[in-house]
């Protein structure tokens, strides 16, 4: 008989028996896609907000209530999901997995990405820190690679010089200021990189909704206690109503992209989840001109263009076309098989 927890592995590998009016991998492989498309979309309107929501406020008092208030978000939606798929009780070896986890994607990131932001503003170098957090996907897929034995298509170096290109053009980077700041920020950038590939192994056991609420969960315990090491607490009985209101606005954000991002990385791979996620900057740069009233350039437009080309090279027509099967066979679900 097989134990509940090579139960688990299969379905993971598996979709439902309802989803086979189109191939079991497609189906399986093109909800994945969608997932992280939506994700990236969350992604890239958070960043927008981002930059208004920790404006004049603490960063460390700011993340570690906002991590908190998803964490707390998230907890009975795991738990519904762990009953409703039976999954079994975690062993130590998860246990101490979530843990890691909620420290290298939870907790130390927020913390560094913020931090060095500010530092690379206050240098003259924000530019140079932001380019280096959209190198993100090509730190992954290296982890991927040595750590998973992803396999990359040749067609991938294309697709990073594409995505790179086209995030200088949308930046208007032209000469790099390296600062302590962008040390900060590109710390934070491996360690979720090294994240993902983490959570994309331990998916392979666990249910996504139990992932998301281990990174969030242990990231906000150790966020709470580095914040009362350093007495950060008094800072938060300080907000405002306002500050309060931008918490929760961005822990809203940060909910849907866990919730979304984690079932996408459990069906696609970890270099095609985070080159996706790329497609969130274009977005970010499309609210800024429409929203902020930010000057609308040509290159810029053609940087945008590059990205999104470059990310679909990366992703490959197959998994596009699936996304795109997935769709019709739910709007269309007695249209034949594909």
């Amino acid at each position: 008989m097989r134990s509940g927890r090579g139960t688990l592995r299969a379905l993971a590998r598996r979709p439902p028996v309802g989803e086979r009016t189109m191939s079991a991998r497609a189906s399986w492989v093109g909800a994945g896609v969608l997932l992280v498309l939506l994700t990236a979309f969350v992604s890239g309107v958070s960043t927008f907000v981002n930059v208004y929501a920790v404006a004049g406020t603490s960063s460390d008092a700011f993340v570690t209530v906002r991590n908190l208030a998803v964490a707390a978000a998230l907890a009975p939606v795991a738990l519904v999901a762990t009953r409703t798929l039976r999954a079994p009780a975690l062993r130590p070896v998860d246990w101490g997995r979530l843990v890691v986890i909620g420290l290298v994607g939870g907790a130390v990131p927020f913390l560094l990405f913020f931090h060095g932001l500010a530092l690379a503003a206050a240098q003259g170098g924000a530019t140079t820190a932001a380019f280096g957090y959209r190198t993100l996907f090509v730190f992954a897929s290296v982890f991927a690679v040595v750590g998973l034995r992803e396999r990359l298509h040749g067609r991938f170096l294309a697709a990073v010089a594409l995505v790179l290109v086209g995030n200088v053009l949308l930046l208007g980077l032209t000469s790099a200021i390296l600062t302590d700041g962008t040390a900060y920020v590109l710390g934070a950038t491996v360690l979720w990189a090294a994240e993902y590939a983490i959570s994309k192994r331990t998916l392979s056991d666990l249910p996504s909704a139990t992932v998301a609420l281990g990174r969030m969960g242990f990231g906000a315990a150790f966020l709470a206690g580095y914040l009362t090491l350093t007495t950060g607490w008094g800072t938060v009985a300080t907000f405002s109503s306002t500050q309060w209101a931008w918490v929760g606005i961005s822990a809203a954000f940060l909910a849907a992209f866990v919730a979304s991002f984690y079932p996408g990385l459990k069906r696609v791979g970890v270099s095609d989840a985070t080159a996706i996620l790329a497609l969130g900057f274009p977005v970010t740069w499309l609210l800024s001109v429409l929203v902020r009233g930010a000057a609308f350039t040509i290159v810029e437009a053609f940087g945008a263009l590059a990205v999104v080309v470059g990310v679909g090279v990366a992703v490959g027509f197959t998994e596009l076309r699936d996304a795109v099967r997935f769709v019709r066979a739910r709007v269309r679900p007695d249209a034949a098989p594909v």
